[in-house]
């Protein structure tokens, strides 16, 4: 039962987060680019506040549960190697996010509303390849621990 609790998390969590990052990727972030600028940074920065708390505890909340799951598959070194994978996909997430994504919107609340600034398309194209990492890298993480699960069902099965 405690294993079965454990890996639920583990794969809740990761497959939120990839979720999260998915939406964000494929119906936000292409909206942003259909309305005028002024509509668009000023939803963007409302977005990003509400994000930075949220966003953050998840990714957290699906790294510690994927630790706790690596710990419960360490003897299997295949699962040991996927899950590890995973944990290394949502640090790599963690990192972006902090080091790169954060800081750029951080600028962001400082634009002004109705005048883009020179570095305006530089800017967003750098925080859209950020993104992309972080949606891939989220993606894989939850392909890695669902592989791990559903591999670890079949053994058992045979």
């Amino acid at each position: 039962m405690k294993k079965a609790i454990i890996t639920t998390t583990a794969l809740f969590l990761s497959g939120l987060t990839a979720g999260t990052f998915f939406y964000g990727t494929f119906c936000v972030l292409p909206t942003f680019y259909k309305v005028p600028y002024h509509i668009q940074i000023s939803f963007r920065t409302v977005l990003m506040s509400y994000n930075k708390f949220t966003v953050m505890a998840l990714v957290i909340a699906a790294l510690i549960s994927s630790l706790v799951y690596f710990w419960q598959v360490r003897n299997n070194k295949a699962a040991r190697i996927l899950s590890a994978t995973a944990i290394f996909l949502l640090i790599i997430i963690l990192l972006i996010t902090r080091l790169g994504s954060v800081p750029i919107n951080m600028e962001m609340k400082n634009w002004d509303t109705f005048n883009p600034p020179a570095v305006y398309k530089v800017k967003m194209q750098t925080w859209d390849l950020y993104n992309a990492i972080r949606t891939i890298a989220a993606l894989l993480s939850f392909l890695c621990l669902l592989v791990t699960d559903l591999s670890g069902k079949k053994a058992k099965a045979d």
